[in-house]
């Protein structure tokens, strides 16, 4: 049976349902730009209907509504586009930071460029050839040291600009380490907020909204996995760690940036990784240059400063035959000429005569400043050949007079063999670029080549994952996102609703009105 106030009490949920609905899209609005927010709705559904307990069915003619009323308020999200945005933006973060990195390490080669490595190398070989012409000629010998220096000064600024970006990254490393932890401990936090608002029966959706906005920026960092309990609290793993476990929190430490499979601790670790390739790569070049085994052919007349061994059978100025493979006595004068195996410039170098009195040989021209292999970093030139040029072994020949060896000051054989490295034919380490045998120029090129084709990868990659994030992220806008044209729409939906349920109200006032002040007054 229904009340006379039934009406009120309908009319009464129809205005508090309304009320809820425009204090919600008022939200919405407010919160129009605020970063990471997702738009609410209110769930409406029709109240139950007027029935009579106890009975099959109600004395009235079919059930009664009571109105309306709202079961929660809850927000708009796609979790699907969530995991797909994250999965993204990790791998965006990555691409990032080693796009940044190849493009220093691009602009640090320098290449190709007229004042890169290439034109440096080219000017030290051309000083040799200058030499070659005049060896007695001073200026081409200080010539020789100014390009060597200079080779070895351009290296050398290489491999600190090239540690100066491994500095920086491991330092980028630890401030990112940091900020996830920041970000770690707040999605603890909020864990807990939400946990103990949700068990009251609400929906903690602006607290989810911080929560998925703090998830969206460590996926950036590193890479997430994330699942959610039935309590509404999340566990996330990252670098193979489990750095949120409801309440519970395990830090990540520098370390850890070594098993991220995503974000920009990966593009870090990668990152160091580029570096230290182009490093291998341009020490495999200097160490190979430098004392890498190579073939050389020295013209007739060569005498020999000490044992050596050639690879072809030579005659000497006694007419005493030498086979190939055995020994050529120190002092012997090849007559003929003769190929041997030197071990790269240093070791063609040291088979020459320097114009200093007594004429002298085995003088290494480079020397390691650490005393170890020869690298980017140590290279440099001998500090006699520097103080004094007249060491640069330049000859392969020296007459005796009065008893002392003199080099013969026109005779440049050996600056002519050093010329010929330039298109000599060495073995470079194996697997550091796409060419293991070949000149310094071409080992140089297909260096600057692999660098390029590897920046260029790395550069398309961080394209597309720019691309497929943003179409993401416009995607889950178009989902969560406030719309205004949309909510205006609902706040003239919700305000003519309301301005209905008052109108109802104040009909079923003036029922009650009559019935209560209007009626049972007849006789009086």
């Amino acid at each position: 049976m229904t009340s006379t106030f039934h009406g009120l009490e309908t009319s009464k949920r129809a205005l508090l349902v309304n009320t809820v609905s425009m204090q919600t899209m008022g939200h919405n609005i407010a919160n129009a730009n605020t970063e990471g927010y997702t738009r609410q709705r209110v769930n409406i559904s029709a109240a139950s209907p007027i029935w009579q307990m106890g009975m099959t069915k109600s004395q009235a003619a079919g059930q009664l509504g009571t109105g309306v009323e709202y079961d929660s308020i809850t927000r708009v999200r796609d979790s699907y586009l969530d995991l797909q945005y994250r999965r993204e933006n990790q791998a965006l973060g990555s691409y990032d930071v080693l796009n940044t990195t190849m493009t220093s390490i691009q602009n640090i080669v320098n290449e190709p460029s007229d004042t890169g490595l290439s034109s440096v190398m080219d000017d030290f070989w051309n000083s040799w050839e200058t030499l070659n012409r005049d060896p007695s000629l001073l200026s081409a010998r200080v010539s020789v040291v100014g390009a060597a220096q200079n080779l070895s000064d351009t290296l050398k600024h290489i491999g600190e600009s090239l540690n100066n970006v491994t500095t920086d990254t491991n330092a980028n490393i630890g401030k990112k380490v940091t900020e996830a932890n920041d970000l770690i401990n707040n999605i603890a936090k909020l864990n807990d907020i939400i946990r103990r608002n949700e068990s009251l029966g609400d929906n903690a959706n602006d607290y989810r909204d911080q929560r998925d906005l703090l998830i969206d920026k460590l996926s950036t960092i590193v890479d997430v996995s994330v699942t959610e309990s039935a309590d509404g609290m999340v566990s996330i793993t990252s670098a193979g760690v489990n750095v949120v476990d409801g309440l519970n929190v395990t830090e990540l430490t520098a370390a850890n940036a070594q098993t991220a499979t995503g974000g920009q601790l990966n593009g870090y670790v990668k990152s160091l990784q580029e570096v230290d390739t182009i490093r291998n790569q341009l020490n495999g070049m200097v160490q190979t240059l430098v004392t890498g085994q190579v073939k050389v052919t020295l013209d007739n007349g060569y005498m020999t400063s000490k044992d050596m061994t050639a690879l072809n059978d030579v005659t000497l100025s006694d007419g005493t035959t030498i086979l190939a493979g055995n020994t050529i006595p120190a002092g012997s004068t090849v007559t003929s000429s003769m190929t041997v195996m030197v071990n790269g410039f240093n070791g063609l170098h040291e088979l020459g005569y320097s114009l200093s009195d007594p004429a002298t040989a085995g003088t290494p021209f480079f020397v390691a400043s650490d005393g170890g292999d020869f690298t980017i970093d140590n290279l440099a030139v001998n500090p006699d050949i520097v103080s004094n040029t007249d060491k640069i072994a330049s000859s392969s020949k020296y007459e005796t007079v009065g008893g002392v060896n003199k080099t013969i000051r026109g005779n440049s054989d050996i600056a002519s063999a050093i010329v010929g490295l330039r298109d000599a034919v060495f073995q470079f380490p194996a697997n550091l670029t796409s060419l293991s045998q070949g000149t310094t120029d071409d080992y140089f090129r297909a260096l600057t080549g692999d660098l390029g084709l590897r920046a260029q990868n790395v550069e398309r990659n961080f394209n597309n994952e720019t691309n497929l994030t943003s179409a993401l992220e416009t995607r889950r806008q178009s989902v969560s996102g406030v719309s205004m044209d949309e909510e205006l729409s609902d706040m003239i939906r919700f305000q003519q609703a309301y301005n209905a349920s008052a109108r109802v109200m104040t009909a079923v006032d003036e029922m009650l009105d009559k019935i209560i002040n209007g009626m049972g007054t007849v006789g009086r």
